[in-house]
């Protein structure tokens, strides 16, 4: 019995669809899980990606705790990126990481920042502690990387105790930042990097590099389907060209 029309019709139809099927699985963009301070450099390193012939990414952006736990449930995943260690660690507990492929990408500092129109020219450590500060916002300084970051530097200079009754914790660094720019903190301590993109938001204060402890963004590929792709994105987060990307928007990068 030969085939109709129709029939001919639809199973070059398939044929077609079948052959394209794994260009298309090629083309579909990682899916990278990044620190909420990355949300728009990640995006930027995206697009540059696509340049040198990647298929681009997804960028899903977070606290590094909120991610890792993710990570570490399963949820689909292809690069993870953390604000610290910690948060990595516990994502490299689950058993899901590359162990080989995690490296320490970027760096960054801490700022103080007040509200917009305040009238602080400059905000001392110490005035952190003082009754004229009120409400200090930090991202959560028990998990969230960027106020863990803040707690062990007010804890080096001895100042913990009289700023932690006043801490307004949020669940990422950007909410702190957002918290300060809407005017419900007197104050907060963020990354200077996040302090860049509210220009309306006053940067009080730079904490020295000496003064704080060491900052780094850990990254690492996912086990999963897209590894090697996942581990080429990655090769190229370390490449010039993203570090171009990075340097712009005020991170230090760690690569060659």
């Amino acid at each position: 019995m030969r085939p109709t029309h129709g029939r001919v019709l639809a199973r070059i139809a398939w044929g077609l669809l079948a052959a394209l099927a794994p260009v298309a699985a090629a083309a579909q963009p990682l899916t990278v899980s990044a620190a909420s301070s990355l949300a728009d450099v990640m995006a930027e390193a995206g697009r540059a990606w696509v340049t040198v012939g990647g298929a681009g990414v997804t960028v899903n952006a977070s606290g590094s705790n909120v991610l890792a736990r993710q990570v570490a449930a399963g949820a689909r995943v292809d690069v993870f990126i953390s604000a610290d260690h910690a948060q990595m660690d516990v994502a490299r507990a689950s058993g899901r990481l590359v162990e080989a492929s995690i490296r320490d990408l970027l760096s960054n500092t801490l700022v103080v920042v007040v509200p917009p129109r305040s009238l602080a020219k400059a905000v001392t450590p110490d005035e952190l502690a003082s009754p004229s500060v009120r409400r200090v916002a930090l991202g959560n300084p028990d998990s969230v990387p960027a106020g863990v970051y803040a707690r062990q530097w007010l804890v080096r200079l001895g100042l913990w105790s009289a700023v932690a009754p006043k801490v307004v914790p949020t669940l990422t660094v950007r909410s702190a930042l957002a918290a300060v720019r809407a005017g419900r903190a007197d104050a907060g301590v963020v990354f200077a990097t996040d302090a860049r993109t509210a220009p309306d938001v006053m940067v009080a204060y730079s904490v020295p590099v000496a003064d704080a402890p060491a900052i780094r963004y850990p990254v690492a590929v996912v086990r999963g389907p897209r590894e090697a792709d996942a581990a080429r994105f990655v090769q190229f987060l370390f490449s010039a060209a993203a570090k171009s990307v990075f340097e712009s928007a005020g991170f230090v990068h760690l690569g060659p």
